[in-house]
């Protein structure tokens, strides 16, 4: 499946676009998982339409949906939900359904939300939020074992005080972490939030892990004590708490906290206990996030805090506690930093495309949350707050003056040169190419840009491909970001085939034979750094059958290279050349060579060990070859196709 999105673009500089391609590619994200496209949704708050009307008045739905859609935000739907009055009784009433981008942490619930935008449409104030800095009461001490090192490494916490609670704040309390979960803690992987009442427990905390017998405390809403072993059994068939299981359940240890008299907090990532439940009567909460990524933890502390601080006697206020690693070290949390910066105000006029003197920009700012001042020399000096930790670049900066301007208020203008624009050669001739082979009966699929290293290596019996493979940090696909941190690392793929036989593997039910291809790109270190991989274009096509099929695939090969116009005299073209390769069956293997001296791809009858190694039953075909090098022979672009 192929999608082609054809862009009108009126004025637009290069660094306009780059900065517009930034911010698209950020907001429209498609996962592609086994050869389906899922479209990637953003998170959707809930919102009774009487709390929204407490501070903009009866307004009707489209007045409504454009005051947010100026706001960047869109109102999905408008529909009526059963809610629980906190007596028993059920109570319909009208909710807005409001989609979130999901780097806004801090609207992921009504009170940001609205903060947000009275700040932007009646200039209400940013709040200022402080550590409170108490001689009468003492700071609350968490201490981290080094148990917890091979788990769930960091813990951060903090207090609100004197909080006041009604139905719609505790429910959105609660809302609010359950969508915190589900986006930037990664379903609990990443972090895991725990909200106690602190009047319930007595400080100071530890946060510890040791095997799951030694663990025995009430779950939250249960009756009876389990030990953590029964708590697995027990929500395994949990439709809600399931889901969170195998994060822990293999460890040889689980982590908790405690409080000084020994009473368990939480079992993070999956419960609480039942002792410190929250409830509307709660005065004092302690929130703890443990995690395997600080910085996200800090991210969802913050939000939480700078959100619902505003119920305490002293809104904005927030008690620290200070953790205290297993190695000494003391860190006080939440740090509530705020960055500042500056732009240049003709670099945001050039990017968006007006003319906005310095104070407009600063004023714009202002209205986003972001406080703003004209600075020196044509520039604007502006301060995050804690709760935009979506800010990360300069871009964002331009994006919010070009949202609280309004893209509507963006003039039209001609480019100031005409130009003509055209499909590269290679990507030209890379889709009439798949239209050719799918013709010729092949299935085209589309695999991930990603493998294990033992996908490109074990698996094809050729250890030192790993040498050739650039690995990957910190990969951004779900399913390779929660193996990272399973302690598994990831490779860019240095070859298409890893990648075609997993597809095989998950297909080999289906009608035989199959006869599958992709061209796509693989990624290469470069010869002359390490530090800038290049891309390569490459073919790769597998027959998969009752027989070999080799014939087939050879045939293939000599179509491929007829429409490409390549000779096949070898000193002219290219011819193949018996060869050793590891993972193909000996005396079955050839190497594609072009003119008689560049190798440029390879073919043959897979191994035994590699179709085991794919859980491949039947025996299998295929080749691979570098399309680029191919069409690099080619000096005439116009004779092909």
């Amino acid at each position: 499946m192929y999608f082609n999105i054809i862009a009108t673009l009126l004025y637009v500089s290069a660094e306009s676009l780059f900065v517009f391609c930034i911010l698209f590619i950020r907001r429209a994200v498609v996962v592609i998982l086994k050869g389906t496209v899922l479209k990637s949704t953003m998170p959707t708050i809930t919102i009774k339409r009487r709390l929204f009307k407490d501070y903009f008045g009866d307004i009707k739905n489209e007045e409504l949906d454009q005051l947010l859609f100026r706001f960047g935000l869109e109102l999905d739907e408008v529909t009526t939900e059963v809610f629980s009055d906190g007596s028993g009784r059920n109570v319909e009433e009208v909710v807005l359904k409001i989609e979130i981008p999901a780097n806004r942490c801090d609207l992921l619930c009504w009170e940001g939300l609205i903060r947000a935008l009275l700040i932007f449409y009646k200039s209400c104030e940013q709040p200022n939020y402080v550590i409170a800095a108490s001689k009468m009461i003492p700071t609350i001490q968490l201490k981290v074992t080094k148990e917890v090192e091979t788990i769930r490494p960091y813990v951060v916490a903090a207090v609100l005080r004197n909080v006041t609670f009604n139905r719609d704040a505790y429910d959105s309390f609660i809302a609010l972490q359950e969508k915190l979960h589900q986006n930037i803690c990664r379903k609990r992987q990443l972090v895991a939030i725990g909200t106690h009442d602190l009047d319930k427990v007595k400080a100071p905390f530890v946060y510890s892990a040791k095997s799951p017998q030694e663990i025995c405390f009430k779950p939250l809403n249960e009756k009876d004590k389990f030990t953590a072993a029964q708590l697995m059994t027990h929500y395994s068939k949990d439709s809600h708490l399931r889901q969170y299981l195998h994060i822990i359940e293999h460890s040889p240890v689980f982590p908790y906290i405690c409080d000084s008299e020994g009473a368990i907090l939480s079992m993070p990532p999956i419960i609480n206990s039942d002792q410190s439940k929250i409830t509307l009567q709660t005065k004092n909460i302690l929130i703890e996030c443990t995690a395997v990524d600080l910085h996200r933890a800090q991210i969802v502390l913050d939000t939480i805090v700078c959100m619902f601080s505003v119920y305490c006697d002293q809104p904005y206020q927030i008690d620290p506690v200070e953790v205290i690693t297993a190695g000494g070290i003391r860190q006080t949390y939440p740090i509530l930093s705020c960055r500042t910066g500056s732009v240049s105000t003709s670099k945001v006029n050039r990017t968006i495309g007006v003319k906005l003197p310095s104070v407009t920009v600063a004023q714009l700012l202002n209205r986003m949350g972001i406080s703003a001042e004209v600075g020196i020399e044509d520039t604007v000096v502006y301060r995050i707050p804690p709760t935009r930790h979506d800010i990360l670049h300069e871009c964002d900066i331009i994006e919010d003056v070009a949202i609280a301007y309004g893209y509507n208020n963006i003039k039209k203008e001609l480019p100031p040169a005409a130009a003509i624009s055209d499909q590269l050669y290679l990507n030209k001739i890379t889709e009439a190419m798949r239209k050719e082979i799918a013709c010729a009966g092949f299935t085209e699929i589309l695999t991930f840009s990603l493998c294990s290293r033992a996908d490109v290596s074990m698996k094809l019996n050729q250890p030192e491909e790993l040498n050739r493979a650039v690995e990957i940090a910190n990969p951004k696909t779900l399913e390779f970001q929660a193996s990272c941190f399973m302690f598994m690392h990831f490779v860019a793929r240095t070859l298409l085939l890893p990648g075609i036989l997993k597809t095989l593997a998950h297909n080999k039910d289906k009608a035989l034979p199959l006869k599958l291809f992709e061209i796509q790109d693989v990624v290469e270190r470069n010869d002359s750094s390490d530090k800038d991989p290049v891309n390569r274009r490459h073919f790769c096509a597998v027959y998969y059958g009752k027989t070999s099929g080799f014939e087939t695939i050879h045939g293939l090969l000599d179509h491929f290279m007829r429409l490409l116009e390549v000779s096949s005299n070898p000193a002219l073209g290219y011819c193949i050349k018996e060869d050793l390769l590891p993972f193909y069956f000996p005396g079955r293997c050839a190497s594609i060579m072009l003119r008689g001296e560049k190798k440029i791809g390879h073919m043959g009858i897979l191994h035994p060990s590699v179709c085991r190694a794919f859980d491949l039953n039947l025996v299998c075909s295929c080749l691979e070859l570098s399309f680029e090098d191919v069409i690099e022979t080619k000096s005439d672009e116009t004779a092909l196709f």
